[in-house]
């Protein structure tokens, strides 16, 4: 610095802070600008403390370099140390220096701070009557003292230190931009070195292309610490990334804050432009007297389509701890033609009253092309069963038979269940009429002392809902549960958390929909080019392996194979029907099935009745059909759901499969179309010298242009949140209450009621106060159970059986 700063009062400031400087030594790389430590003032008022200086010498004082500083004593108070940042010179402030803008100051001083290793802050502004700001005034983030005495639960430390370096800017007397009148460059601490500067706050942003990526990412279910590696691999480093974890944390606690309040809107408009991109959609929202959304609906194109070619047989049942209101969520299933598990329908519900549940059925036929199911499999639930009754009057119900199994070892008690278990389970599975399962099940019940036992005789009295020979002449796609549905939440709930507002659950659901799609989509590629390999040379296999998928011609040629083991002879015949008795030849004693032949229409129906129940031709059919040169199989026994072409024919509805681009202004839309086409041009590029070069070029350039056009816009601020709808255009709809389900938990107990003392129970023996449990119960240990198994010798009971074991596990 080439003149000399000679001022009483601010000596005495200086004196009295405790710093002393040496003799400032010739530094031309200070030439011309401010004085590290010091105000840096105007010429006028320069020469006013030069004609004062002249009393004032011994004050007399001058900065250079944080080697001119050493600490000294004055009035025996200690002098703190006083550093001054090793900067280029372009980047430090200067007095009188105007810029167009408050953020432009910003950016600059913020600029000058990560090189000189400081973090920045605003301290103060002062405006005018109009309200706007004449006078801001930026600091270090050091500056001032903490004034928290107290010890807090986060355990932070203690980050001011009084600093005074500081940037002062006031409005220009023209109207238009800011001039520096202020600029302290020395600071009271240690500076931060360049491999800590990404840790300073101030130099800490998460960008707008960043935060469209961590929400893509997440809808994807990519936890924020994967996220952190996604971008320190674009980056280069966790230091060039811009930002820390908890910078992402707080992003997403922004932006729920952000919409808090606009959920039920969100969605609505979420919904209201996936129908302007696809007609096909369809949603049915409900709302209260004061217009808070109680019940949603919503099925897009595909799900409707899916419904008219796979819709014969619904599953149905709700899941919990899907969303922050604890609504019910519940999904309504089928089966597509590969054996996936596809979907037809959405819905929130508040409450499981019969009530709810009926509309959602009639909302749910409302969308639907195609009639009612043939068949809805739901758990056993008295307030389902009304409202179905009441929706679906033509549907038959049938109850989850895993609900109902699974509960006998704490119906009939440990005991029982372990003596008799084998027994019921084989007149539930290997009964296949009414005459044989009734009497056997009312000998059991005899046999067990059981007989005034009110479940079981509860569910005697539903058997024609649940226990399979009372179902198998329904079509169900071979499904006796509702465990395609549980299984479908326990993957949906992989990319969703009970954190989760209406519209995250709806977009990461549809991330997780697509991939059940996508997986649909594959099987139909490999039924186009894979052909399977063939066990036979019958021409009726080959013929079958042409129109059946992969998934359904295993189970047929697994059928067609074992026909060469069975015997057909005639049992009955009249002038009406022909009846035949199939049985394995090898197997002495083996139970026989009964294939009867109408004469009149020539259909032939097996006593398994596996045609009915899976759509599939049994071995006892295709056996007959063999002993009648029958080569080809007739159409009536080809179920076209099973097919290759389940999904050729037309759907006579308003489901359009075309989709217009509505949210093209969205950056969720922008950046990843931008960044495939980056990708394809950068992969080809990386390849050589030359190309990374022409890229780098081409990137230069065209970052240019883009600050260009940024810098032409009047108003080209783009917020912070990023939506892909507006929270402008509200529909008046209120966030639901947070309701509790009546299977989401157990109850709540208080303090009293939790220190009330139990006796032990044994739910083996059933004795109250005792010191074992049914683990190493004496009357268990010591009973010993008959475990002889009644095995069916014929091999076409192995499925029952297989499905048996896989319920009793």
């Amino acid at each position: 610095m080439g003149s000399l700063v000679r001022d009483r009062h601010l000596s005495r400031w200086i004196r009295s802070n405790g710093w002393c400087f040496k003799e400032p030594h010739a530094d031309p790389r200070r030439a011309g600008h401010g004085r590290t430590g010091l105000t840096q003032i105007s010429d006028e008022e320069e020469v006013r403390q030069r004609r004062r200086s002249q009393r004032t010498k011994k004050n007399t004082t001058r900065m250079q370099s944080a080697d001119d500083i050493q600490p000294c004593e004055e009035s025996g108070n200690s002098c703190e140390i006083l550093y001054t940042p090793e900067v280029k010179n372009e980047v430090i402030p200067k007095i009188t220096q105007e810029f167009k803008s408050l953020d432009d100051v910003f950016k600059y001083y913020n600029k000058y701070a990560f090189e000189a290793g400081f973090s920045v802050r605003i301290h103060s502004s002062k405006t005018d009557k109009n309200g706007e700001t004449i006078r801001k005034e930026f600091v270090c983030s050091k500056e001032g003292e903490s004034k928290c005495s107290k010890v807090s639960q986060r355990q932070r430390g203690i980050t001011r230190e009084k600093c005074g370096a500081r940037l002062t800017v006031i409005k220009n007397r023209s109207g238009e931009g800011f001039v520096v009148t202020q600029f302290v460059e020395g600071h009271s601490h240690s500076l931060t070195s360049p491999r800590k500067r990404h840790f300073l706050r101030s130099h800490r942003q998460v960008s707008v292309a960043q935060k469209v990526l961590t929400q893509q990412l997440a809808a994807a279910n990519v936890s924020t610490s994967q996220q952190m590696s996604v971008l320190e691999l674009q980056a280069g480093g966790l230091e060039n990334i811009g930002c820390l974890r908890r910078d992402f944390y707080n992003c997403q606690r922004d932006m729920r804050k952000y919409v808090d309040g606009h959920d039920a809107n969100m969605l609505k408009e979420l919904f209201e432009s996936e129908k302007e991109k696809n007609r096909g959609f369809t949603y049915t929202i409900e709302e209260d007297d004061e217009h808070r959304l109680t019940h949603c609906f919503w099925a897009d194109a595909i799900s409707r389509k899916s419904y008219q070619y796979f819709g014969d047989v619904v599953v149905f049942d709700t899941t919990y701890n899907t969303n922050k209101y604890c609504l019910m969520f519940a999904p309504l299933l089928g089966v597509n033609h590969h054996g996936q598990t596809t979907l037809f329908g959405c819905a929130f519900l508040s409450d499981e009253t019969s009530e709810s549940f009926e509309w959602l059925f009639k909302e749910f036929l409302k969308a639907m092309p195609g009639p009612p199911p043939k068949m809805i499999i739901t758990d056993q639930d008295p307030v389902m069963t009304k409202a179905i009754a009441c929706a679906l009057p033509n549907t038959f119900h049938r109850y989850c038979i895993w609900h109902i199994v699974s509960k006998f070892s704490e119906k009939i008690g440990a005991l029982a269940y372990k003596e008799h278990y084998e027994q019921f389970k084989k007149c539930i599975w290997n009964s296949e009429s009414s005459e044989e399962f009734d009497p056997t099940w009312a000998y059991i019940v005899e046999k067990t002392n059981l007989s005034t036992h009110q479940w079981l005789h509860s569910m005697y009295e539903i058997r024609a809902r649940w226990v399979p020979t009372y179902t198998r002449h329904i079509f169900s796609a071979h499904m006796t549960s509702s465990q395609r549905a549980e299984i479908s939440h326990s993957f949906f709930k992989r990319y969703l958390s009970d954190n989760n507002s209406m519209y995250e659950f709806v977009t990461r659901f549809e991330r997780a929909l697509a991939r059940l799609r996508h997986n649909e989509l594959d099987l139909d590629h490999k039924d186009i080019n894979q052909k399977p390999v063939l066990k036979t040379s019958w021409a009726m296999e080959k013929k079958m392996s042409e129109l059946y998928t992969l998934h359904s011609f295993k189970k047929f040629q697994e059928e067609i194979f074992q026909i060469g083991a069975y015997v057909l002879t005639i049992r009955h015949e009249d002038e009406r029907c022909c009846v035949w008795k199939v049985h394995r030849e090898e197997m002495e004693g083996s139970r026989g099935r009964e294939v009867s032949v109408d004469k009149s229409s020539n259909y032939v129906s097996c006593s398994c009745k596996m045609f009915e129940f899976d759509g599939i031709p049994c071995r006892h059919l295709l056996a007959y059909l063999s002993l009648m040169q029958i080569r080809e199989l007739p159409s009536t026994y080809l179920l076209q759901r099973w097919t290759k072409t389940a999904k050729a024919g037309r759907v006579f509805d308003d489901l359009g499969s075309h989709q217009k681009e509505i949210c093209g202004s969205s950056l969720l839309v922008r950046r990843p179309r931008l960044f495939q086409f980056a990708s394809i041009v950068i992969d080809d590029a990386v390849l050589d010298e030359e190309g990374t070069e022409i890229m780098h070029e081409a990137m230069a350039s065209g970052q240019k242009k883009v600050a260009l056009m940024r810098c032409s816009r009047q108003h080209g601020s783009t917020s912070s949140i990023q939506l892909p709808i507006s929270l402008e255009s509200q529909h008046g709809l209120k966030e639901p209450l947070k309701v509790r389900a009546k299977g989401c938990g157990k109850r709540l107990k208080g303090g009293k009621e939790m220190a009330v003392k139990k006796s032990r129970k044994c739910h083996g023996c059933g004795l109250l106060g005792q010191s074992h449990d049914k683990r190493n119960c004496p009357k268990l240990m010591n009973t010993s159970s008959q475990d002889a198994r009644l095995y069916d010798d014929d091999d076409d009971d192995d499925d029952f059986v297989n499905e048996c074991n896989c319920m009793f596990k």
